[in-house]
């Protein structure tokens, strides 16, 4: 399989005409934006450019797993200018390298969450008794996918990495270079927004990304977020298996695939972060005809992935994700007994 990835690293090529289309589709989305603003058409320009910065997303985060282009420091200035159309600086990667160490480890060494978006196990969700109401709350799909990403994303991504510096000490990076990472992308955003205001498209604009906001935490809580889920011991912990049996495969529609620019293949990217976005579904197809690799892997419909949104705590002793519902009932049935 060493030679399959080798076959689908970055290419310069590969990349420049990926970013080719992606500008144009993303200046076209822009364009249309402005052109109908006045226009009961906004209707439909907001939701387009909201995808398409789901798009740009994607490739900011291939920029950080530098698997965009074969440069690290074209992709370390790819990531800085893309990150101020999504909000986030390039910095972002420093921590994310974090998820792909932990996911699914309930004991890593790391101390992180073993999953990012439940929060909570059973056991510690039945202990907050009288508090359950306000987490409840918090994490209901209503509220944890619409505000909590524009919380997260307009608010937190403004500074939290100079935080996390020091939270954490897996992050390596110099001070300075965060710093530097934060000031240019909360200066580039200024300028960005005080250009959209001038044109009139602040809220349009706003809009149409608390929508791609939206969206990526929902694809992101379902990459994971699935029964039976790879939840081990850090012993049994293992990058492969991480990938294949902790990440899922999101049955994206084809006319929706653009969009998503390959990270529903979420259990190649766990298994392989060097393979970028545009390369993915290649090498999924390829291993797919070659061996019996991916047979067991999760794949997931739309339909399963909007039932996994309200998986909202991790069941420890069944091992399984479960929603409040389900916790609720099996609070009560364990007080009857």
């Amino acid at each position: 399989m060493l030679s399959l990835f080798n076959k689908y690293k970055p290419s310069y090529y590969e990349a420049c005409k990926d970013l080719v289309k992606h500008s144009i589709g993303y200046s076209c989305s822009l364009f249309g934006l402005w052109y109908f603003k006045d226009s009961y058409l906004s209707m439909i320009t907001i939701p387009i450019l909201g995808i398409m910065n789901v798009r740009t997303f994607i490739i900011f985060h291939d920029c950080g797993h530098n698997s965009y282009t074969p440069s690290k420091k074209l992709n370390y200035v790819l990531g800085s200018i893309l990150g101020i159309f999504v909000f986030t600086p390039v910095s972002w990667s420093y921590s994310h390298h974090r998820h792909h160490l932990t996911a699914g480890n309930k004991e890593n060494e790391l101390n992180d969450p073993q999953n990012e978006t439940v929060l909570s196990t059973f056991t510690e969700y039945r202990d907050l008794k009288y508090k359950r109401h306000v987490y409840r709350i918090i994490m209901h799909p209503l509220i944890f996918f619409t505000l909590i990403p524009s919380f997260k994303f307009f608010i937190l991504n403004r500074g939290n990495k100079l935080f996390d510096k020091y939270l954490n000490k897996i992050c390596q990076r110099n001070t300075k270079l965060i710093l530097y990472d934060t000031l240019f992308n909360n200066s580039g955003l200024f300028l960005l927004l005080v250009s959209m205001n001038q044109y009139g498209l602040l809220y349009h604009y706003l809009y149409s990304c608390m929508c791609s906001w939206s969206i990526g935490f929902i694809l992101f809580h379902n990459q994971h977020t699935f029964n039976p889920p790879y939840v081990v011991t850090d012993k049994k912990w293992n990058k492969k298996d991480s990938g294949l049996r902790g990440s899922s495969f999101i049955q994206i529609p084809s006319y929706l695939k653009y969009f998503t620019a390959g990270i529903e293949y979420h259990h190649i990217h766990h298994m392989n972060a060097t393979i970028p976005g545009y390369n993915i579904q290649k090498l999924h197809e390829e291993i797919s005809s070659t061996t019996n690799e991916l047979d067991n892997i999760i794949k997931l419909s739309i339909n399963d992935c909007y039932h996994n949104l309200w998986y909202s705590l991790y069941d420890e002793d069944n091992n399984k994700y479960i929603s409040f519902a389900e916790a609720e009932l099996k609070i009560r049935f364990k007080h009857k007994i």
